[in-house]
């Protein structure tokens, strides 16, 4: 063994390095007492065998294949790194999907896609749907009164959420109608005790209504879910229908497909076996049913050559498809037992263990050496309170890569960055966001708009305002107002109506194209001063320019050409402009991989592609960090296996962490079905009794609030030295969701 392999190790660690190479392992403990260490040692060791192939490191998600890529480089030392290949579960089902491929004879290649561009596949193949067009409505062989159909868009985000999590779960199209239909029939066939004591009395009196269904209600509301379950299937159907046919899959979806071909053909298994001797997966709590069904079609029911590592009580994903590898690490016949914590202080550690397993199982008092907790009169208390403790660490000594900002929705976060910004503090962010929501990319978007559009005024205004403009609101005002002598139109704009538009009445059409039309001729310059002018000329000037360019250059060398002289060049020599500048490198990366995907696309596709990206679901998105010298402001999927000397959890309240568990439109249980929500139609109750009696039976909220919780204890244990709990307002009675702030000062005392 090399001397990077075998110095400082604990017990726990050497016994996962003497380990036999075939078992079935698992590495448990709670957070910082080596596991990831040792997960990626005994992958070297392993891969240093004579005679063994390749080994494959990998975890759930980019975030944690790119912790495991920065773990193996930092102890690889003189071991044979170049045989550990460290890549996502998605990457060896593709190369799975490949060899299916060769093996065929064919030359149908496979194309990765996000979970944006798949959600929009997702809706073109609903379009149909949403205009009821489908041969079933026009037959009436399916009731267009359908639970969550009212709202085509939010219907829309809904069914492909759970068309993510049935492809996560290993379930087919027809094993979802087939147990759909059985739950159905099951529970309508012989209903529940809806009169019991105990669920009336864990069902809000708002509806309890909803639990009063007579038979034929009952029935009714039967139908409804069965045209509720065909019209997903047939969805959801057509969706992997038109992905898989045409080779673009998504992570989640190649894994699906590559199980199912492992599964099916004992040629294809012998491939991907030879390609790994062993696999070593970190954050194995945080698997979904379709990486453990890839891994065992693989390596055999058995896991035979496979290495867990994980903390069942960090596992944050249940309620997104993942959670499923707690019982790889709870089943496994060799279990090591990490138990000595190399990370966090005593009071760190006891902090986070009185979340996770609520205040009134803890001890009361003791030390809180190296916690802080901090209750705001307002956000934007919070929000100074923790700059200003972080410049205060910075200017002590503390490295800004040692800090770290945790939110639960980065979303969120947009108010403790800018409070960082404003006391000049380096800033970067990680996690699952838009990177569109950030005001520096939207006046990017507007500076690249004005080159295709200037009549897209909701954009040109932005321009007026960002800083290459920095006109005042009076010049917007001459801007948008009527020229005393304008300029005649070559043609008339179609739709005038002259008594209409004698009486005074009628909307000038001409309004709609006005603060165009002044920014690009000129109409009202003479009343503008004359900075405001000259600024206006100039910004003619150039987008005139870039329309030349336009017919010449390549889309991205003419957006980098607009931002180079717009965006790029107003970024200042502080903290903000090196943010901003980040994300502008971000944005430019966008639209290299569109102009890559779609090299005949112009500026004008790309922008319209981002306004469809703009519109996704927050989970869709995501942000990783690339400033190694600043504070991170990161959620708890991207901090997990991270480590930080002083750790801020904010925003530690109801509704906000814990967030309030607020159920989908219609939930799938395999044992149960769908669980329609709303009961639409002629209903008296606005739920339908199967949501209510399976909220209570399932205890989902409580199951939430649990998952909740681990999110907490995750955040909380990746401090070292100092932990800062904070939240704004007033405590709730924390019925609804738990006060996680204010437990912690109960606790504490």
């Amino acid at each position: 063994m090399t001397a990077s392999l075998a110095g400082d190790v604990d017990r726990a660690q050497a016994a996962a390095l003497e380990a036999p190479a075939e078992a079935w392992l698992a590495l448990t403990g709670p957070p910082g007492t080596g596991k990831s260490v040792a997960l990626v040692r005994r992958a070297l060791r392993v891969a240093a065998r004579p005679g063994g192939g390749p080994v494959l490191l990998t975890a759930p998600g980019s975030a944690g294949v790119a912790r495991s890529a920065r773990a193996l480089a930092a102890l690889a030392g003189e071991a044979p790194a170049d045989r550990v290949v460290c890549e996502s579960l998605g990457a060896a089902a593709f190369a799975v999907l490949r060899d299916a491929a060769a093996l065929d004879g064919t030359t149908k290649t496979f194309e990765p896609i996000d979970d944006v561009r798949a959600s929009h596949h997702f809706e073109r193949v609903g379009a149909a749907l949403f205009k009821l067009e489908w041969t079933e409505f026009v037959n009436d062989e399916i009731e267009p009164e359908i639970t969550g159909l009212r709202a085509p868009e939010r219907f829309s985000a809904t069914a492909f959420r759970l068309i993510r999590r049935l492809r996560a779960a290993l379930i087919s199209p027809d094993d979802f109608k087939r147990l759909s239909l059985r739950g159905a029939t099951s529970f309508y066939g012989k209903p529940p005790n809806f009169a019991s004591p105990d669920l009336l009395m864990d069902t809000k009196p708002e509806h309890r209504d909803s639990l009063r269904a007579s038979a034929a209600e009952l029935e009714r509301q039967h139908l409804r879910e069965v045209d509720l379950v065909l019209i997903l299937w047939k969805l959801y159907d057509s969706y992997v229908r038109e992905l898989v046919a045409n080779g673009c899959l998504t992570a989640v979806d190649a894994v699906y497909e590559a199980t199912t071909l492992l599964r099916a053909r004992s040629e294809l298994r012998g491939r991907a076996r030879a390609r790994f001797a062993a696999a070593f997966v970190d954050d194995a709590q945080d698997l979904t049913a379709a990486d453990l069904g890839l891994l065992g079609a693989i390596f055999g029911d058995g896991f035979e050559s496979v290495t867990f590592a994980g903390d069942p009580a960090q596992s944050t994903r249940t309620f997104a498809g993942g959670g499923h590898g707690v019982k790889a690490l709870t089943e496994a016949p060799a279990t090591i037992a990490f138990a000595i914590v190399h990370r966090s202080s005593p009071a760190v550690e006891r902090a986070a263990r009185t979340a996770l397993v609520q205040p009134e199982l803890a001890p009361t008092g003791g030390a809180r050496e190296g916690v802080e907790f901090y209750r705001a009169d307002s956000v934007r208390d919070e929000t100074s309170f923790v700059a200003s403790e972080v410049r205060r660490l910075l200017e002590g000594g503390t490295a800004p890569e040692s800090i770290a900002v945790i939110v639960r929705n980065l979303a969120c976060a947009h108010a403790f960055v800018d409070a960082l910004l404003a006391r000049d503090v380096p800033v970067d962010v990680g996690g699952a966001a838009s990177l569109y929501a950030f005001p520096a990319v939207g006046d990017a978007l507007a500076a690249l708009w004005s080159a295709v559009d200037p009549f897209r005024h909701d954009y040109l205004l932005r321009n007026l305002e960002a800083p290459w403009l920095r006109l005042s609101d009076a010049s917007i005002a001459v801007l948008c107002g009527e020229a005393s002598d304008p300029q005649p139109l070559l043609f008339e704009i179609e739709g005038e109506d002259a008594e209409e538009a004698s009486s005074g009445r009628r909307w000038d059409e001409r309004r709609n194209v006005r603060l165009g039309r002044n920014v690009t001729r000129g109409d009202v310059d003479d009343r503008l001063s004359d900075a405001a002018r000259e600024r206006v000329v100039a910004f003619r000037t150039a987008r005139e320019r870039w329309e030349g360019l336009a017919r010449t250059l390549p889309f991205p060398a003419l957006a980098r050409t607009i931002l180079g002289e717009t965006a790029l060049a107003a970024l200042g020599p502080n903290a903000r402009g090196r943010f901003d500048g980040h994300l502008l490198a971000r944005l430019l990366e966008d639209v290299d991989a569109f102009a890559a995907r779609c090299p005949l696309a112009s500026l004008e596709d790309f922008l319209a592609f981002t306004e469809q990206v703009a519109k996704a679901e927050a989970d869709l998105l995501s942000i990783s960090p690339r400033d190694a010298a600043a504070v991170r402001v990161i959620d708890v999927e991207t901090a997990k296996g991270e480590t930080f000397d002083a750790v801020f959890v904010v925003d530690a309240k109801a509704g906000a962490w814990p967030r309030y568990y607020v159920p989908d439109a219609f939930l799938f249980a395999p044992s149960w079905g769908m669980i329609p929500k709303d009961n639409v139609g002629d209903a008296r109750a606005a739920r339908t009794a199967k949501f209510t009696y399976l909220l209570s039976r399932l205890k989902l909220r409580e199951k939430y609030v649990a998952q909740e919780r681990r999110a907490f204890y995750c955040a909380a244990t990746r401090a070292r030295r100092r932990l800062y709990v904070s939240a704004s307002g007033r405590a709730t009675r924390g019925v609804a969701a738990p006060e996680l702030l204010a437990e912690l000062e109960r606790a504490f005392g």
